[in-house]
C-alpha cells in the first residue's frame, strides 16, 4: 500500500532533496487498500509542499492489541496554530496555503479515514508537523 500511495511524491522530493523514510514494522491493517493509499497520499503531499528543501519526511508505523497507529511526521515550518482547528474541514485554507490549492486534500484524508472507523489529529510546532491516524484492531 505504502508503495502505491508514495509513488507519485518521489520525483517532487527528490527535486527538493527531501529525505524520505518508511517503518512499516510489519503493519497488517484491515483497510480499503487504495482509499487509504489515497488518504495517505494526500497527507504525504501536504508535507512535501510544506516542508523545506533538504527536509525530512517519516512515516512510523505501529501496532498494539487496540490499534494500528501510522504517525506521518516532517521537519517542516509547522501550521499555523489558528489554522489547527480547521486544516480537516472541506475547502478551509490556511494561511500557508499555496496559491493552488483548494483545502480539500486534508478533508478528504479525514472523511476517508473516518469512514473506515479510523481517527486522525494532528500536533504542529514550528519544528513541524505530525500527522497521527489510528484505525481499531480488528479481533480475530
Amino acid at each position: 500500500m505504502f508503495e502505491k500511495a508514495f509513488a507519485p511524491l518521489l520525483v517532487p522530493m527528490e527535486l527538493k532533496n527531501q529525505a524520505f523514510r518508511i517503518e512499516d514494522g510489519g503493519l497488517q491493517l484491515c483497510c480499503d487498500a487504495n482509499w487509504t493509499a489515497e488518504a495517505l497520499l494526500n497527507i504525504v503531499k501536504n508535507c512535501t509542499e510544506h516542508t523545506t528543501q533538504g527536509g525530512r519526511i517519516e512515516i512510523i508505523c505501529e501496532q498494539n492489541p487496540l490499534y494500528t497507529q501510522i504517525r506521518i511526521m516532517d521537519n517542516g515550518p509547522g501550521i499555523d496554530s489558528a489554522d489547527l482547528p480547521y486544516i480537516f474541514n472541506r475547502f478551509y485554507r490556511g494561511r500557508n496555503a499555496s496559491a493552488d490549492s483548494v483545502g480539500i486534500g486534508l478533508a478528504m484524508s479525514a472523511a476517508i479515514i473516518q469512514g473506515q472507523g479510523g481517527s486522525i489529529a494532528v500536533q504542529s510546532t514550528n519544528a513541524g508537523s505530525t500527522f497521527t491516524i489510528r484505525f481499531p484492531r480488528v479481533m480475530e
